[in-house]
């Protein structure tokens, strides 16, 4: 799961809400007049909830669940149906393990806003890990019909492991074929692809693959380990003594 952020084209104005944020906590009892949230002036026009939530996204990146919840819960003060805040927030209770309420807020966001792909895929990536596979799939299949999207082969190569997790293989050929279409330089379905015709007996059609993948991704264990298993599934000891070799020099 990938967030998009635009935490470093925003670093300078994130810097200085911090700032903000830190001088507001050090006013002296004598000075305090009231009670109410800092108010936040940005030159640039960005809104309040715009700029928490380039705030929580920050904090998000760096694992600070406490201070991006923190920061989102403003935002979403400011303005409740703010979608990436929702989502952001549904992330922060995904690592939290609150489930429940990871699933409340990915539903909230893409009801705020039905077109926001990222949360779509977040969401289905969500699912996934949740057992969720089926509705993960119809989630993938909805985010894969926009054009528009810059990750859409990714889309298409997770869509293609979630139709392989329920058994249609078929259609997950299908939908790795796609992806390698969208972007053909991205390993991952290449490695997803020969995974599946290695388990499927398609061995000569695996091993091109795995290769293209290698090339790609350069070696890893695990490309390194499946061209092993393919070369050992066509009898062929000489490359299986090379992929052995070639783990060994690999760290874990």
């Amino acid at each position: 799961m990938i967030i998009a952020s635009r935490h470093d084209k925003n670093m300078p104005w994130i810097l200085a809400l911090l700032a903000l944020l830190l001088l507001s906590g050090c006013v002296s009892q004598t000075q305090r007049t009231s009670t109410s949230a800092p108010t936040i002036n940005d030159s640039s026009g960005e809104s309040p909830s715009s700029a928490y939530t380039q705030l929580g996204l920050a904090y998000l990146e760096r694992n600070n669940l406490p201070r991006a919840m923190k920061a989102l819960n403003r935002a979403l003060e400011s303005a409740p149906e703010d979608a990436q805040a929702l989502q952001a927030m549904a992330i922060v209770y995904q690592r939290q393990g609150e489930n429940a309420l990871a699933r409340q807020y990915f539903q909230q966001a893409l009801s705020a806003k039905p077109n926001f792909t990222q949360a779509r895929n977040n969401y289905a990536a969500f699912l996934y890990d949740t057992g969720q596979t089926a509705e993960a799939c119809r989630e993938l299949q909805q985010a894969s019909q926009d054009v528009h999207y810059p990750n859409r082969g990714q889309l298409y190569a997770n869509l293609g492991q979630c139709q392989e997790a329920l058994g249609n293989i078929d259609a997950a050929r299908e939908s790795l074929q796609r992806a390698q279409e969208i972007n053909p330089r991205a390993p991952r379905s290449y490695f997803l692809l020969a995974q599946l015709e290695h388990q499927q007996g398609n061995q000569d059609r695996a091993q091109t693959l795995i290769a293209q993948n290698i090339r790609l991704a350069g070696a890893n264990r695990n490309n390194l380990t499946l061209a092993r298993d393919i070369a050992q599934a066509q009898g062929n000891q000489e490359q299986v003594q090379h992929y052995s070799r070639l783990l060994q020099s690999v760290s874990p």
